[in-house]
């Protein structure tokens, strides 16, 4: 029984999971949400290696961002708006330049109301 319930629990968890694809990851559904990017965020941390890589490369691989300030950019993950207008749970990948537009730095943030 627990090996019954070990392999249905690391399938339900590896299932969640899918390898980064260019062009799901652009696919953008209803209001302007992305269906395939959290799946993918795992892989693209793990094993896309964007250090060192610049703008174009970036671009060429994940798209135009949704935003941008300064030396980052960010990709719209998961945006949760409850019941309301307003949202209460967003999750976006952050990715930091340096001044010759050279990828220096990753990270997911998350905010929660």
């Amino acid at each position: 029984m627990r090996l019954l319930t070990f392999f249905t629990i690391l399938t339900l968890v590896t299932s969640c999971r899918q390898k980064f694809d260019s062009e799901k990851w652009k696919i953008m559904g209803d209001i302007r949400s992305f269906p395939h990017r959290d799946a993918m965020l795992d892989d693209i941390i793990e094993n896309k290696k964007f250090i060192g890589l610049n703008y174009r490369q970036l671009i060429d691989s994940l798209g135009y961002p949704n935003g941008l300030e300064d030396t980052l950019i960010y990709y719209d993950i998961v945006t949760d708006y409850g019941l309301d207008i307003d949202s209460v749970y967003s999750k976006d990948l952050i990715i930091m330049f340096d001044k010759d537009s050279v990828i220096r730095g990753v990270k997911i943030k998350e905010w929660e109301k």
